[in-house]
């Protein structure tokens, strides 16, 4: 077993409050081919689909987690000038005893008044060691959109890497959902430019942590342009041993005047052992800006617990409509009825 350290915050605290980054004893896999990935598209002639790769490549994959393995997947995505999608592109990459690995790099991009969402879903069989990382780049040009749903509902013995880069130019708006669900280690890091005036960008995310799962986010928003809005909202609930750290930053580069900035962060913790740090962050070299930050970390609230159950709902039960309550206002965001309704179920069975 080998140590790496991942996921460096781009502003350093002191050592000793243990968030500047995350050590981890691990074994990398072998990369072999993956062939359990599926392209689901209704309007096939309103996008390019290009650079298709399925097998082991010689190019190594590097991303801002800090972790470098061969690449065997590879996909670039173009919705060309002016095109409308009406229904999401979905990505579907299925793990199983044949395929336990998966490096894949896809590249979204969106042209002039372009409008697409994406739904990249990764899911397996039980009771298997699976290793996925994934780099994601994305890039929405002058008054394009898209909403980009990342599900990661993996076996709970999984290893899980998400790092995404994105940028925009003027009148973009971007909007990313990520369910953090599957696996023992779930890294994720973000890192999003606004280069251009007016753009928005919304980042939401869920995670549950058990047993002795390792939980590490990294988010990071720069703003460039003018009268740019970001928001950063991720909702978690960590029980058993778990250990999660959160890392947001929103920068406020000189130019950015007139725009605004809101990142909050909710863990509830359900055990005593449970462990959550949080890193909450605000620069600014603009004046006039808006920026709020906000953090909370507790346990569940036993009058609200008690109330639930003298409705005749069970201890367990009352806990996990309160966490799923906590979760609805990003889960309702995930139109796909069917994803959904798989995520809800992974939360009662892990609950």
């Amino acid at each position: 077993m080998d140590k790496y350290t991942l996921n460096e915050t781009s502003v350093r605290t002191a050592n000793n409050f243990g968030i500047n980054n995350i050590e981890l004893e691990m074994e990398l896999p072998v990369v072999k081919r993956f062939d359990n990935a599926i392209i689901i598209t209704y309007e096939m002639d309103k996008i390019e689909i290009g650079n298709i790769g399925i097998d082991v490549l010689n190019s190594k994959q590097t991303s801002k987690i800090g972790l470098s393995l061969n690449e065997n997947y590879t996909l670039t995505l173009t919705v060309p000038k002016g095109e409308k999608l009406k229904e999401p592109v979905i990505l579907d990459f299925n793990f199983d005893e044949d395929n336990t690995v998966l490096v894949d790099n896809i590249k979204i991009q969106l042209e002039n008044n372009a409008e697409a969402d994406f739904i990249l879903k990764y899911s397996s069989e039980e009771n298997n060691k699976y290793f996925h990382y994934l780099k994601l780049e994305t890039i929405a040009k002058e008054n394009s959109k898209s909403k980009i749903i990342i599900a990661n509902i993996l076996d709970n013995d999984a290893e899980s890497f998400i790092a995404i880069e994105n940028t925009q130019k003027e009148q973009s708006k971007v909007n990313y959902i990520l369910a953090e669900l599957g696996g023992k280690t779930k890294i994720s890091n973000y890192f999003s430019r606004l280069e251009g005036n007016y753009a928005e960008n919304n980042v939401k995310s869920i995670y549950l942590g058990t047993n002795n799962d390792t939980i590490d986010i990294n988010y990071n928003i720069e703003v460039y342009g003018k009268y740019t809005k970001c928001n950063i909202n991720t909702q978690g609930a960590i029980s058993g041993n778990a250990h999660k750290n959160f890392k947001g930053i929103i920068n406020f580069k000189q130019g950015a005047e007139n725009s605004k900035g809101i990142e909050n962060e909710n863990c509830m913790i359900l055990s005593d052992t449970a462990i959550s740090k949080s890193l909450p962050i605000l620069l600014c070299k603009e004046e006039n800006v808006e920026g709020e930050h906000g953090v909370s970390s507790g346990k569940i609230d036993e009058a609200k617990l008690f109330y639930i159950m003298t409705k005749g709902i069970s201890y367990n039960d009352a806990r996990k409509l309160i966490v799923k309550a906590n979760f609805s206002k990003i889960l309702k965001e995930i139109k796909n009825e069917e994803l959904q309704n798989e995520i809800i179920s992974i939360i009662d069975e892990t609950l």
